[in-house]
C-alpha cells in the first residue's frame, strides 16, 4: 500500500496479500485452511470464479485475532 491509499475493512485482498498478512504462509496453506481450519468460516473467501478469489480485510484481521486468542 502506498501512503496515499488507506486501508479499509471492506477492501478486497488477493490470496497473496492474505498470505503476507498471515505471516508469510503459502497459498497452498491458505487453500488448506479454507477447507480444514477450525476458524475457516471467519475467513469466508469470496469466489467470483474458481480462479478469482478475494478476501475481505476485516475477515482476515478477525481470523488472525481469533487464531491468536485461541492458542
Amino acid at each position: 500500500m502506498t501512503n496515499n491509499q488507506k486501508e479499509h475493512d471492506d477492501d478486497l485482498l488477493t490470496p497473496e496479500e492474505v498470505c503476507e498478512m498471515l505471516g508469510g504462509i503459502t497459498t497452498k496453506t491458505l487453500r488448506d485452511w479454507n477447507i480444514n481450519h477450525r476458524h475457516r468460516k471467519i475467513l469466508a473467501p469470496i469466489r467470483f470464479t474458481h480462479k478469482f478469489v478475494r478476501y475481505e480485510r476485516k475477515n482476515v484481521l478477525a481470523f488472525k485475532e481469533k487464531c491468536r486468542s485461541a492458542y
